[in-house]
């Protein structure tokens, strides 16, 4: 490997993977979820809280997928358990688990129940035939609503095996009328578009939501493309973990994506906060793009692991209270980021 691509030594990397994955291992809840922590604050300080979500699960399970290591095995098959029990109907699952007070406030969304189909999925847990129900919530342009909710153009693209009923099998009286006066019955988000896309994959169905993507990152429409994700690094992390997955037109965006990241690096190596600095690394490295902005980041990342081999709670997305994150999702990433980093220094020789 050439000097410009140096890295930290594979060692290194590897024990700080395992640092990571002993914290992970015990600060698992018992049933099998990772938590998430709401807060009224961006720095999520002293009054963020628990608040009980399948999503950030979902999440973690993707990152740390890629370590073999016997602990990821046992906190594998615990998680997936529990994102089976939060399971609504013909495949779909809402964003506050079936524990949280707040469970029925929202109604089952195309974000959540995507990125944990894909997850069940991958590992070879049954999932039932959502694919249906899903393609059925898209808009007139073939682009998915948010909210699986039933609306005027869900119902005239249903097919015999999608009526009225199953689409609204799950959508409580309260939770429609909260989405419906607050306008969000017709919200289009580009990160939720490309998580369907990750387990939709790409075919006819879904060539209308590649050009959507598509035409955000060229014509520079990130900002303001989503509602639930305040960072452009959010949105470039999924896309490119849906290239990755084989949706292969997203190579399309490849080169401007990884130009702005790069150029979005800081001094000290960093992309901001620690969770946005393993997104870029993740990003950069699912598009197979070498760049010494890659060795510099993992070094920070590196350098803040705390020693319990955790990393610190940052804000991902966005929600009512507004702020959500948690030290577990933050570590996760950071964990692919390494992973990734890895696998990639030891194919180079």
């Amino acid at each position: 490997m050439s000097d410009l691509l140096a890295a930290p030594g594979t060692r290194k990397l590897l024990h700080a993977i395992s640092l990571a994955i002993g914290f992970l291992h015990h600060r698992q809840l018992p049933h099998g979820e990772f938590a998430t922590y709401a807060s009224p604050d961006q720095g999520m300080g002293d009054e963020s809280y628990f608040d009980s979500s399948p999503f950030a699960t979902s999440l973690i399970l993707h990152s740390i997928g890629l370590v073999s290591d016997p602990r990821v095995e046992e906190m594998t098959a615990k998680a997936l358990d529990f994102l089976e029990t939060e399971m609504e109907g013909p495949g779909l699952w809402r964003y506050w688990a079936s524990r949280n007070e707040r469970h029925n406030v929202l109604p089952p969304d195309l974000d959540d129940t995507c990125c944990i189909s894909f997850i069940l999925k991958r590992n070879q847990r049954p999932v039932p035939l959502n694919r249906a129900i899903l393609l059925a919530n898209r808009n007139n342009e073939g682009v998915f609503h948010t909210w699986l909710i039933p609306t005027s153009t869900s119902l005239s693209q249903s097919s015999d095996s999608v009526d009225g009923a199953v689409l609204g099998y799950a959508v409580d009286p309260e939770s429609l009328l909260l989405v419906a006066l607050s306008g969000m019955a017709d919200d289009i988000d580009c990160v939720v578009n490309a998580n369907a896309l990750l387990y939709l994959g790409e075919d006819e169905d879904t060539t209308a939501v590649v050009d959507y993507l598509v035409d955000i990152v060229l014509n520079g429409k990130e900002d303001g493309c989503s509602a639930f994700y305040p960072d452009r690094l959010s949105f470039y992390y999924m896309l490119s973990r849906a290239y990755c997955n084989g949706v292969v037109s997203l190579e399309r965006v490849r080169v401007p994506v990884t130009d702005r990241v790069i150029r979005m690096q800081d001094d000290d190596g960093s992309f901001g906060s620690e969770l946005l600095t393993a997104l870029a690394v993740c990003t950069l490295l699912n598009f197979n793009m070498p760049t010494p902005a890659i060795p510099e980041a993992v070094k920070h990342i590196l350098r803040t692991q705390k020693e319990d081999g955790s990393w610190p709670r940052t804000p991902m997305f966005l929600g009512p209270a507004p702020y959500y994150g948690s030290e577990e999702l933050t570590t996760a990433f950071c964990i692919e980021a390494l992973a990734k980093r890895h696998t990639s220094v030891g194919s180079s020789g």
